[in-house]
């Protein structure tokens, strides 16, 4: 596998004078799997929000939804989809031969105007698979996607820096009339990427036997996305399934990016800086990048500007996922006797409690939970594929996780535009973030 990696020798007094590495490495992928994939769907079809999202939610998976503005798509039910993960893209306002370069920008701000997510409007798909004016695609969005690269004389899958041009990203169409039409067609393009490091994507529009409104070409078998959204969770160490656009945002921070040590090395903590200079009126650019650096410690405990982040100890590493720009990230040996710190973070407490709705009694609490949010502030609740609650749009507010007899499990802040914040066992669990609260099962 591929990763970034900084290496440096600090000498530590400790009684007696030792030497130790601080090692620290930037995922190629996240959660240093082997490959990444993306599901992407076309003309913002009824299916999409009734079978197609659900289906998605099911595995803990997000998939990129590409919509038509003028054909009236279901604002609500595709704002609700984004507000559990899934990215809502643009796909034109007309789905004209070829698109109108004023449909550029205009179809990104009908979409923003109608749909609150983490990121905007980073992703459009061209209609018909015709490229407009590239230069005004890069000026508005990150990506631009295309059909299957073959059509084109590229290559139907991507390495692991993504493609030549970020204007003409390719992606693989499936159905009758496609190159994939079966899950084992699927997880062979999967299994293919892996073997290469690279990026799989497809392109679905309707799917057999399902209200798909104009989304009529080319239906795919709803059973075979289904069977290869279980083949990715039978092997979610080497495939990250996530939507284009994100994935196109954590290839060009990890290019971008580098991790420096801050310190000369202490006897209980490490302090690493992750930074990039790649914002633009695009996007902050602020995805989480998986990170590992090497202990020899069993137990750590690892924070960003204060804030903790969910980590893991294995094979002689901890692994996290940290925001590049977000501050200071300190890995701290979690057994040793350490002075308490400035972090803002606040562990579990029995004494402080959310009244939930779930709890006798407790209807008229103030901090009961709210099925909406009800002012400018727009934040999502999810469960990952890896069975972690996530949190998007929270960047500079305080997160609470708690359970459902209403125990504050942790509280952390809000880093970039999506956050892991816990995970534990089965059950339901309480989000609050400012005076909002959202349930999420895992």
């Amino acid at each position: 596998m591929d990763y970034k990696k900084l290496s440096v020798a600090a000498l530590i007094a400790l009684g007696s004078s030792m030497v130790f590495a601080q090692d620290a490495e930037i995922a190629t992928w996240a959660g240093f799997r082997k490959a990444a994939a993306s599901f992407t769907f076309d003309d913002g079809a009824p299916s999409h929000v009734s079978d197609c999202g659900p289906l998605f939610d099911k595995y803990g998976y997000k998939a990129t939804f590409n919509v038509v503005t003028s054909w009236s798509p279901d604002w609500n039910g595709f704002g609700n989809m984004a507000k559990n993960g899934h990215e809502i893209a643009s796909h034109s306002v007309n789905h004209g031969n070829p698109m109108g370069d004023n449909e550029i920008a205009s179809s990104k701000s009908t979409i923003n105007e109608k749909i609150q997510q983490k990121y905007g409007m980073i992703t459009l798909a061209y209609p018909n698979c015709t490229v407009p004016s590239e230069s005004q695609v890069l000026q508005n969005y990150i990506v631009g996607r295309i059909c299957n690269g073959s059509w084109k004389g590229m290559a139907d899958e991507m390495g692991k820096d993504g493609p030549s041009n970020w204007a003409q990203v390719p992606a693989t169409m499936t159905g009758d009339e496609g190159q994939i039409k079966s899950t084992n067609d699927f997880t062979g393009r999967m299994q293919k990427v892996i073997q290469s490091n690279g990026w799989a994507a497809f392109l679905t529009h309707g799917f057999q036997g399902k209200n798909n409104g104009r989304a009529t070409y080319s239906p795919t078998d709803l059973s075979a996305i289904e069977g290869a959204l279980k083949w990715a969770q039978q092997n979610d160490k080497d495939i990250w399934v996530a939507p284009m656009g994100y994935v196109a945002m954590y290839i060009k921070e990890r290019n971008a990016s580098k991790i420096e040590p801050q310190d000369g090395g202490a006897a209980n903590s490490m302090t690493f800086k992750l930074s990039h200079t790649i914002a633009d009126n695009i996007s902050k650019y602020d995805y989480p990048l998986s990170i590992k650096v090497k202990t020899s410690w069993s137990n750590v405990e690892v924070t960003q500007d204060g804030a903790k982040l969910e980590s893991k100890v294995d094979g002689g590493y901890v692994y996290f996922d940290a925001v590049p720009n977000a501050g200071s990230i300190v890995v701290k040996d979690a057994n040793a006797s350490v002075e308490s710190s400035s972090s803002s973070e606040v562990e579990s407490s029995s004494s402080e409690f959310l009244c939930d709705a779930l709890i006798p009694g407790c209807g008229d609490n103030p901090w009961a939970i709210a099925p909406e949010i009800q002012d400018n502030f727009h934040f999502a609740v999810y469960r990952s594929f890896d069975n972690y609650i996530v949190v998007s749009g929270a960047q500079g507010h305080e997160i609470t996780v708690f359970n459902s007899l209403g125990h504050k499990l942790r509280t952390t802040r809000g880093l970039g535009a999506e956050q892991k914040v816990y995970t534990g066992a089965k059950g339901v669990y309480i989000v609050k973030v400012g005076n909002k609260t959202r349930k999420v099962k895992l």
